[in-house]
This record gives structure tokens, sequence and C-alpha cells, in this order.
């Protein structure tokens, strides 16, 4: 399972347990890509594709082989770049909220970054810091996960996260294409793509192409909710994958 942009691995934690409790013959590997929670960069560069073949490393020092990968946002794209790369092996891949093709930067986590880049480099609590985050238009639950990524120094919180690679991370995001990994996927490969009502990660014309491609092997999910659906609804989630899991 991959977070998105600001994200981290736990942010799955509770998804993953209410997945295993019901398959336990799965286990769920909740990954902190590079620049994120406990991860220094990467050894591939700071790009969608970097990060998959970040991810290719790891499982094979691990020696794992995922039967199935999920993605949320950029980690959806970098989901989609994994199974580029491993077009030989059977693989169920999940893109929740993201999409493969390019566009101008906008959206969600878009916004995110521009709201965040304007607020204090410090804050008294976490709570400040969310009180912000609400008032520049985001949930409270949204708001309330974004100020994990504070962490103490003395007396005040400051952000974990370098802003000044995350935008860099968001237009590779925004300009890397890989509809070819959907378009002409492996014979092995199963992709369902989850899109939000009210988020434009994925556009409406993308959401649109896949549902027209007529594939058994490529389906779309459309839901009520927004871009952060694994946050604030997700049973919607587990309910789809316990589904559709193999």
């Amino acid at each position: 399972m991959l977070h998105g942009i600001y994200g981290r691995g736990r942010n799955w934690q509770a998804i993953a347990k209410a997945v295993v409790a019901a398959r336990p013959d799965y286990a769920c590997w909740l990954i902190d890509l590079p620049h994120h929670g406990e991860s220094g960069p990467g050894a591939h560069g700071d790009s969608v594709r970097g990060f998959a073949w970040d991810l290719a490393d790891w499982c094979e020092a691990e020696g794992l082989s995922p039967d199935a990968i999920l993605g949320h946002s950029f980690g959806g794209k970098a989901a989609l770049a994994f199974a580029e790369r491993h077009r030989e092996q059977p693989l169920q891949i999940w893109v929740i909220d993201s999409t493969p093709e390019t566009k101008s930067p906008g959206g969600s986590a878009w916004d995110m970054l521009e709201l965040v880049r304007g607020l204090p480099q410090t804050f008294a609590t976490r709570e400040e810091a969310a009180d912000l985050i609400v008032a520049g238009g985001y949930s409270r639950g949204v708001a309330v996960w974004m100020s994990t990524n504070l962490v103490r120094h003395g007396e005040q919180f400051e952000w974990r996260l370098d802003f000044s690679v995350m935008e860099p991370l968001l237009s590779d995001f925004f300009t890397t294409d890989l509809w070819p990994v959907v378009e002409d996927h492996a014979p092995g490969h199963v992709l369902h793509f989850l899109k939000a009502s009210t988020s434009s990660a994925m556009s409406d014309a993308a959401a649109e192409k896949v549902e027209s491609m007529n594939d058994p092997q490529v389906s779309l999910h459309r839901r009520d909710g927004t871009h952060w659906m694994h946050a604030e609804s997700p049973e919607i989630v587990i309910d789809l994958l316990l589904a559709h899991l193999p």
C-alpha cells in the first residue's frame, strides 16, 4: 500500500487491518515512500518512476513478490509505474483517486502545497496547524491527518516534510504519462481505478476513457467522496478491496 504526497505508510493502517481481518490469507505492507515518514531520499531520483524503482529494489531486498499493489494519489501513479516495470509478474493494481494521464498542475494536493507554504514555519501545537488548514478550506479530518507531519523541536512543532521536494514531485506526477500501462496492460495485470466524485485528480475525460475500454481487466469505480476518501470514508476502500481481491 502506497500513500500519496504528504502521507506515510501508517495512514493506511486501519484499512490494512480491516482487509487482513477479513482476509487472513493476505499480509499488507505499508510503505513510507522516499522523503516521507521515516524514509530519506531514494536511490533513483525524485519522480514517479524513481519511487517505483525504489519500491522494486526494496521488494527484491526483502524477497517479496506482491500479488497486489495499491496506491493513492502520487502513490497510485507510482503503482502504475511499478506495473510498467513488472509486466511479467501477475499483479492486481489499485489506483485510488489518481490517474495515468498528464495535465496541468492542480487539485487538492497541489492546493495543499500552496496553503502550507503560506502558513507559519512553526506552531505551538498540532491543533494550531490543523485549525489553519481547516480555515484554508479543508475538512477537519484531512487537517488533522496533515498535522501528523509536524514533529516537536523544543517547544514548537515543525514540518517533517521538505516542501521544496514536494513541488517537483507533484510536477513530475502531472507530466508523467502512464496510459500505456493501462491501454496495453500486461496479460497478467488487472487494474482497478477508484474515482472520488468531488475530486479532479482523475479528469472526467480520463475516467470516461477507462470506462470506454470495455476491458474485463480494467475497471473504474465511481464513489461519492473527496480526494482524501481513504481518510474520510475508509469503508468505501475496504469494501471494494474485499469485493475484488483475488
